[in-house]
């Protein structure tokens, strides 16, 4: 709701929409918080409605098929309110978001700069072109004006010629309104401050507090509207800082494509459709940043086990030709693991690469098995196509039961639709599709490539 919005007229809106939302049959409950306690991790005002919905199994649902569909139908049905601003998530979804980037969405992006003004109309700007980009949901720019505010604005010129200064106007207002501690109340262990102010009906009009008195220094007495400006004015309910710097939010949850490559068109369509003044920049924070930095992560983990993997494999088989020979097994797995993301129409992910590096484990494992095989048909004298040939051979029902195995164990993430579906379906298929490729590559690559790749050890 509006930043200066009362709490009486958030109880009146929250009791509304959840009417509104009672009446989709999916629906079994819903309850409604206003505010947050400043007690808490995360405040926030009475402007800040939180509805909790229970929803029946998706099996019976009549209005939509898919949670997508049934939060569009919701929106444009709590749409005919006006000047309210939606956003749907889940209770745990939202506090991580919070946590990350202190926004309710998955991707924030964050204008800095130093005038309030010029962020408000380029944060409108953007908001308007990342709305018309395919694959986000629910934009919206953070509120930024419309909180009352009590504005005093002293006149320089007529202060000066009653010789009065501006600390003693800001003085005068800041302890007629706010107060001045006037000493304290003890009971027992309770200590309680005693602040003396106008009463209410002296503070709470315009035209009162304009009739406060201020004596010169010359003696005369003078109304506070006769050397200053009073008026209430609308003004933003608070200003936000990163890095010392101020800043405003733009903020949108991510449907149907990948983060990265959303974030990449945002970005150029930024740099070539709005004209950021010097001084004024763009960061992308939420998951966008922590996905960043799991992959920054990554890149230095994947690596180091490949290494320590080949490192194991050469003090095992004592050939630097052979641990390469069962290092290929991991490109071979990387050929299925890429090809099913991209025929199932999802990207690569931080659950997909954490599914590649288990990938790795089982697909080096198979090669181990069946190297190992035929070395031992090698040293105890056999023919070496004849050793390659029946150490491959029996090897065969190891290795296909080994990966069958593993592959009809993750069926089921393989095929979630529900609640983290998002999280399980791409390391399952990563895994899945990389173990098809390496367990049938695997069968046929190792074998031919062994002689050449063991001619050294062939040779000692």
């Amino acid at each position: 709701l509006a930043p200066a919005t009362s709490l009486a007229t958030s109880l009146d809106v929250a009791q509304k929409l959840e009417r509104q939302l009672l009446a989709f049959p999916e629906v079994l409950y819903a309850s409604s918080r206003i505010g947050r306690a400043e007690v808490g991790g995360d405040p926030e005002p009475v402007s800040n409605v939180e509805i909790f919905i229970g929803l029946k199994p998706v099996s019976e649902w009549t209005s939509a098929r898919t949670r997508q569909e049934l939060q569009a139908l919701m929106e444009q049905k709590m749409a005919i309110m006006p000047g309210l601003l939606f956003n749907f998530s889940q209770p745990i979804a939202t506090r991580v978001d919070e946590l990350l980037s202190g926004v309710k969405a998955q991707l924030a992006i964050k204008l800095f700069g130093p005038d309030l003004d010029i962020l408000a109309g380029r944060g409108k700007e953007i908001e308007s072109l990342v709305k018309s980009i395919p694959g986000t949901r629910g934009v919206a720019l953070e509120q930024i004006e419309g909180e009352a505010q009590l504005v005093v604005r002293p006149d320089r010129d007529r202060l000066a010629r009653f010789g009065i200064p501006i600390d003693q106007v800001m003085s005068l207002v800041s302890d007629a309104i706010g107060g001045q501690e006037a000493g304290q109340v003890i009971r027992g262990n309770e200590r309680y401050d005693i602040y003396v102010r106008l009463a209410e009906r002296y503070r709470n009009r315009i035209e009162e507090i304009r009739s406060l008195i201020l004596q010169a220094p010359g003696g005369a007495w003078v109304q506070l509207g006769d050397v200053a400006t009073v008026g209430i004015e609308s003004g933003p309910p608070q200003i936000r800082r990163d890095d010392v710097q101020r800043r405003i939010v733009i903020q949108t949850n991510v449907e149907g494509r990948d983060m990265g490559g959303l974030v990449a068109e945002i970005d150029q369509r930024i740099r070539d459709e709005v004209a950021l003044p010097p001084g004024y920049s763009v960061v992308y924070g939420g998951q966008f940043e922590n996905q960043q930095r799991a992959q920054a992560r990554l890149m230095i983990v994947v690596p180091l086990s490949l290494g320590l993997i080949f490192l194991l494999l050469y003090f095992a088989f004592n050939s630097v030709g052979q641990a390469l020979l069962i290092m290929l097994n991991v490109p071979l797995a990387l050929i299925g693991g890429i090809a099913a993301l991209f025929f199932s129409g999802q990207y690569l992910s931080v659950p997909g690469s954490i599914g590649f590096i288990a990938l790795f484990g089982v697909a080096v494992l198979n090669g181990v098995v069946m190297i190992n095989a035929i070395n031992q048909r090698v040293e105890g004298g056999g023919n070496l196509d004849d050793s390659v040939f029946h150490g491959a051979l029996s090897r065969l029902r190891p290795v296909l039961m080994t990966a069958s195995i593993a592959a009809l164990g993750l069926v089921p993430m393989l095929l979630a639709t529900g609640v983290g579906s998002e999280v399980q379906r791409p390391l399952a298929t990563v895994v899945v599709g990389g173990l098809f490729s390496s367990t049938l590559l695997t069968l046929f690559v190792l074998p031919v490539l062994y002689e050449p790749f063991s001619r050294r050890k062939l040779g000692g």
